[in-house]
């Protein structure tokens, strides 16, 4: 042996090989993960786009202190009546009647313990309304699918976002009376009736 260092080739990874490539030195939390992650767990990667954890509706928004109660009793009133209109929905396209009005019934019963909610803002309080004089309205009588269906999606956005805008309650509104739901007290409904005989 003549006594010359040997050099050991050494195998230079993706992520070493662009840097030295680049001439930047690679930045930490930029190198690729030594194990995969599977598609299925709620970890993350600093500078990856991995999975981030998902937050609960109820815990995504803060409120003041004082209307803390009402904002937790409201979203979970709003989630029980989503469940029954879904219910009734199902019902209603298998065809069967009783079972479908059972849960609509059910869903109008949780309507006074919402409008007690309604401090929580003035859309929401517009969006409650209509449904509560809409239901008095029906006279008892059964919501159609579409009625049911669109109801069902109103309250799918607010219990999204109850601190809607009282103009965006206004298009709410508009909705509800495009699928043939009276959304005015029953008194104004018979003034705007009387006038329109008139005409």
């Amino acid at each position: 042996m003549d006594g010359t260092p040997i050099e050991i080739p050494r195998k230079i990874s993706q992520s070493h090989a662009l840097a030295a490539d680049t001439g930047f030195k690679t930045l930490p939390g930029t190198e690729s993960p030594s194990t995969p992650i599977e598609v299925g767990e709620r970890r993350s990667t600093a500078g990856s786009l991995a999975l981030a954890p998902v937050i609960e509706i109820d815990k995504l928004y803060s409120a003041p202190r004082e209307l803390q109660s009402r904002l937790v009793a409201a979203l979970g009133l709003l989630a029980d009546s989503i469940n029954f209109l879904a219910l009734a929905r199902l019902a209603t396209q298998k065809g069967r009647a009783l079972e479908a009005d059972r849960y609509a019934q059910r869903f109008e019963a949780t309507l006074p313990a919402l409008f007690r909610c309604r401090k929580i803002g003035d859309g929401y309080a517009v969006v409650i309304n209509a449904l509560h004089f809409s239901s008095i309205n029906k006279h008892g009588q059964p919501l159609s699918l579409e009625q049911l269906t669109t109801v069902w999606r109103v309250l799918k956005e607010l219990r999204n976002k109850p601190f809607v805008e009282f103009e965006q309650a206004l298009e709410y509104v508009e909705e509800l009376e495009a699928c043939g739901l009276q959304v005015d007290p029953p008194i104004v409904s018979e003034l705007l009736e009387e006038l329109e005989h008139e005409q």
